[in-house]
């Protein structure tokens, strides 16, 4: 294993700030695949997703390509535990492709992203977690303009996606992408910007190293590793390994944003992640200190429940939970939306 580093700033005891790239290589030439973890220092799972594929490439060599990672692109943000980068307050993820005379973290976002591209990858994944209860899921970018291919590596994107083997969706539609910045998130720069096959993985389970994830993540990055025929993987030779959560529909899904409350209270959720519910059904009910119901949250359309929020606490306008709905089906009212997450 190699390993190279990106050198993003000095600090004012003289001291540099570097991020590690880890880099294993095959035999012979082949894809570049580039996996990518904690640019929400927030988000850790995928750290230890990204160690734990590369102690198995040291037991089971690549067959050919190469595997580039950067197991921790805000490590400012993981220090702190916080999401975004702070040394400007900014998120790393709506912030690319960056810019080498910009503030802080666009300066970051320009060295990462010229790094990425200048290996020609044939595919990135960019490993994120949702809350602790939310299944595992991928999210695929929306074209932005009419340059050539980039309907294209979204098709492609779509496609290598299936083959991790959890629920793949659509993000928000173009309005609310690019309300709340997403066209600048490192993969949909990739995508848009580069005709490169990239796709955000929401693993859940954030501040923490959640088992149950880390294996899903682990199992779905080998799928495609084999895939690509980079590696052989042996004991699964009936086919990939598929999360048992994963939303099994014929439709293709896409986000919606994330419902919100109009009062403040305890909630109580009424449902279940991977979940579908009619149009109606009960979601949740916020209630007083007093155990009087506030407000129950109720589904304007049919939806697959996708994550629920980690805090017991709601106010006005806060995210309660997330959904997805059938790609032909029109978003939720937007007086009960707010931004999502990735």
């Amino acid at each position: 294993m190699e390993i190279k580093y990106i050198t993003i700033f000095r600090g004012v005891d003289l001291s540099e700030r570097r991020l590690p790239i880890l880099i294993e290589r095959g035999k012979e030439p082949g894809p570049i695949v580039w996996l990518c973890a904690a640019t929400h220092g927030d988000e850790v799972s995928g750290i230890e997703v990204i160690q734990r594929i590369f102690n198995y490439l040291k037991r089971n060599s690549l067959k050919k390509g190469a595997i580039y990672a950067l197991p921790l692109v805000n490590p400012m943000g993981f220090e702190m535990i916080r999401r975004e980068n702070p040394y400007d307050d900014e998120d790393i993820n709506r912030n690319f492709p960056g810019d080498a005379n910009g503030n802080t973290t666009e300066r970051i976002t320009n060295a990462i992203f010229n790094s990425i591209v200048e290996t020609k990858p044939d595919l990135v994944m960019d490993l994120h977690a949702d809350s602790q209860k939310s299944i595992p899921y991928i999210i695929i970018d929306r074209p932005m303009g009419a340059k050539a291919g980039i309907k294209e590596a979204i098709e492609k994107s779509w496609e290598l996606a299936e083959k991790f083997g959890i629920t793949v969706m659509y993000d928000i539609d173009v309005e609310g992408y690019k309300k709340y910045n997403v066209d600048k998130s490192l993969t949909a720069a990739l995508v848009n910007r580069n005709q490169i096959p990239a796709f955000s993985v929401e693993l859940g389970g954030p501040k923490i190293i959640d088992e149950r994830f880390v294996r899903i993540g682990v199992n779905g990055i080998k799928n495609i590793l084999n895939h690509f025929q980079m590696i052989d993987v042996k004991e699964k030779k009936s086919g990939p390994s598929h999360s048992e959560i994963k939303i099994k529909t014929k439709e293709r899904l896409e986000l919606v944003e994330n419902i919100t409350s109009s009062e403040s209270g305890i909630i109580e959720f009424l449902i279940k992640p991977g979940q579908f519910v009619k149009t109606g059904s009960a979601l949740a009910k916020i209630t007083n200190v007093l155990g009087k119901i506030e407000e129950i949250i109720f589904a304007t359309k049919d939806c697959y429940i996708i994550a629920l929020n980690d805090y017991a606490v709601s106010f006005p306008g806060d995210s309660l939970l997330g959904v997805a709905v059938a790609v032909k089906t029109q978003n939720e009212d937007n007086k009960t939306q707010s931004a999502p997450k990735g």
